[in-house]
């Protein structure tokens, strides 16, 4: 396949084959830049149920490629039904999990494929996620640490093995306290998916930490409570001064399951917090580990 030099700005839709099925990816290419410097890439994963297009619209991360400077993929999961798409992320979730699909060669066919069309730099290459989206880039970056540069997750825990892990990877993770399909403190919530029961957030904090060398006491901040929406939001750092791969928690105490920052989409995620814009800290902690690894 040719490389794309000048590719159009705006959206587009790439399929692949991947283990004989066809997958897909949505691209946002950022208004902003110049086309000398290769892009940055975020890959945002949706959550189960859902699909990358809708993903893009939750997550609002088009318009952060605009304002930063980055590539966003949105790439689909797979499923019986369109649009009704999970990942394999583990333990977890539905379809993708029943058959076995085989997701991290997909996202491995989705970097190589943007390095192939796009001006991009394979090197920063980050990945987020929401829910189950958040599960399969957590699966992702623990078997394929050298891709990866730095990994943040919403609403949704390391579902694979801590043994999994191979290396260390940057993470930053947000949670809410009162989330009921993911609860922070693991096991099943009131609206879990039947047949499941999830890692807790400290676990999983705390395989990562091991994994990355953060292992010491975290710098802990309460963030300025702006908005009255009855939710406030502590910050915790661990610091990794061995690897630099540092382990970032945003605990939304009283929130649900949400994106942070974004308009509450459907009622039944609960409550959304204003105090804190996602997209605005994740971006900020990836641009600040670039270039971490080499490409596998």
């Amino acid at each position: 396949m040719a490389l794309i030099t000048s590719p159009a700005l705006g959206d587009h839709t790439h399929t692949l084959t991947v283990a004989g099925q066809a997958r897909r990816y949505h691209v946002h290419l950022p208004a902003r830049g110049d086309g000398a410097a290769p892009l940055p890439v975020v890959i945002a994963l949706h959550g189960g149920g859902s699909n990358g297009t809708a993903m893009r619209r939750y997550s609002g991360l088009d318009e952060e490629a605009d304002r930063r400077g980055f590539l966003a993929a949105f790439p689909d999961g797979s499923g019986r039904i369109p649009r009704v798409l999970t990942w394999n992320a583990g333990s977890c979730c539905a379809y993708a999990r029943r058959r076995r699909i085989d997701d991290v060669a997909f996202l491995d066919a989705v970097i190589d494929d943007l390095v192939r069309r796009y001006r991009v730099d394979p090197r920063r290459v980050y990945l987020t996620g929401m829910s189950n989206g958040a599960m399969m880039a957590y699966r992702y970056a623990a078997e394929r640490p050298r891709r990866v540069a730095a990994v943040a997750a919403v609403a949704g825990t390391l579902e694979v093995s801590a043994a999994q892990l191979r290396g260390p990877v940057p993470v930053m993770h947000f949670h809410g306290t009162l989330d009921e399909h993911v609860p922070f403190d693991g096991g099943r919530g009131s609206r879990t998916t039947p047949g499941n029961a999830f890692n807790s957030v400290p676990w999983t904090l705390e395989a990562w930490r091991r994994i990355n060398g953060a292992l010491g006491e975290p710098e802990t901040t309460d963030l300025p409570d702006v908005s009255d929406d009855g939710m406030h939001v502590v910050r915790k750092i661990y610091r990794a001064p061995v690897t630099g791969a540092d382990v970032v928690l945003f605990a939304i105490v009283g929130g649900g399951h949400s994106w942070p920052g974004r308009p509450r989409r459907a009622g039944v995620l609960g409550p959304t917090t204003t105090d804190l814009d996602a997209n605005t800290a994740m971006w900020a902690f990836f641009r600040s580990f670039p270039a971490r690894r080499r490409q596998r």
